[in-house]
């Protein structure tokens, strides 16, 4: 009786291996279809996430097709991204959401249709994803802060103001939170502004201008996002006594930095988030466990910006 068990146990194991070897995709012929949707469309930020992406591909035999709103504060926009990828049954979604309770629920409607979906750079508030990567933002904000503080004697009054792009983005969330949590450590330190500019780059340069021109203690702007940071730099241009640190990897920006137009530049590896996007996107579908790691960022100065670490950071399509 044992030996007629185990005969049809090993017959069941076989039986079992043999369908499921049938079963499993040939990715050469019938590659993963995955969407890839980041906040807007433009954006040097959002370029390199979608080349990281593309590198992706080329290794993973994938289909990728890229979505996205014009401007990131089109929440609706973003949404009908997503039923577009759930409509034509995609098999991913690589997700950067600009809104983190608006997405939610088409989230949570491509998961149950047994899309797989991949949050890059943002999260969501309360809904979960099938895997998320992104750089750790709060961390990202204190070292603006700590560095900020470096810049001033230490009698010296700080009086900062904040300019983020979109108020209820996890990125920014995040960011302001690290800020307010050094900025608390320091009794002459005082954020006296925080404001959102949506990514308008003209609406930044305004917003900094009333600020600057109103309340001339102001010494200290941080911009948290390559559009915001162009506007506000386009403000105080030619302005003295102010401290300028941004967020992202522009050519302007980096000719801002080299010629001492900004104090810092704050740079995160969007190269390697699209990257490992598609990658973790691809893992899951193959019932693969995608590698978990925050992606790196660098606070660039001009002094640091000529060492290779940076360089590679600063010209990430380039390498």
């Amino acid at each position: 009786m044992k030996r007629t068990f185990s005969r049809y146990l090993i017959i069941l194991v076989i039986s079992l291996l043999l369908f499921s070897s049938c079963e499993k995709r040939n990715e050469k012929d019938n590659p993963y279809r995955i969407a890839v949707i980041t906040m807007m469309q433009g954006g040097e930020f959002w370029g390199e996430v979608k080349n990281g992406a593309r590198n992706a591909r080329t290794k993973t035999d994938t289909v990728l097709e890229f979505l996205a709103p014009v401007n990131e504060s089109d929440y609706e926009g973003q949404i009908a991204c997503v039923e577009k990828a759930i409509e034509e049954k995609f098999d991913a979604i690589v997700l950067s959401p600009s809104h983190s309770i608006n997405l939610e629920e088409v989230v949570r409607k491509a998961r149950s249709k047994g899309i797989e979906v991949v949050l890059a750079d943002s999260s969501l508030a309360t809904e979960t994803a099938d895997f998320s990567i992104t750089a750790d933002y709060k961390k990202i904000g204190k070292e603006m802060a700590y560095h900020a503080f470096s810049l001033f004697a230490k009698d010296e009054s700080i009086n900062a103001m904040v300019l983020g792009s979109l108020p209820d983005s996890t990125p920014m969330t995040n960011m302001m939170q690290g800020l307010v949590e050094v900025f608390n450590t320091n009794d002459k330190a005082t954020i006296r502004y925080a404001t959102y500019s949506f990514s308008d780059e003209s609406r930044a340069k305004d917003i900094t201008q009333k600020t600057i021109s109103e309340d001339t203690s102001v010494n200290l702007v941080f911009a948290l996002e390559e559009n915001t940071a162009h506007g506000a730099a386009d403000a105080i241009k030619g302005k003295e006594g102010i401290h300028f640190i941004a967020f992202g990897t522009t050519q302007y920006e980096i000719q801002l930095l080299e010629n001492n137009g900004l104090d810092a530049l704050v740079v995160v590896n969007a190269f390697n988030m699209g990257y490992r996007s598609v990658q973790a996107a691809v893992d899951l579908l193959n019932g693969r466990k995608p590698v978990e790691k925050t992606v790196d960022f660098a606070l660039v100065t001009k002094k640091t910006m000529f060492n290779e670490e940076y360089q590679r950071l600063l010209f990430q399509s380039l390498n």
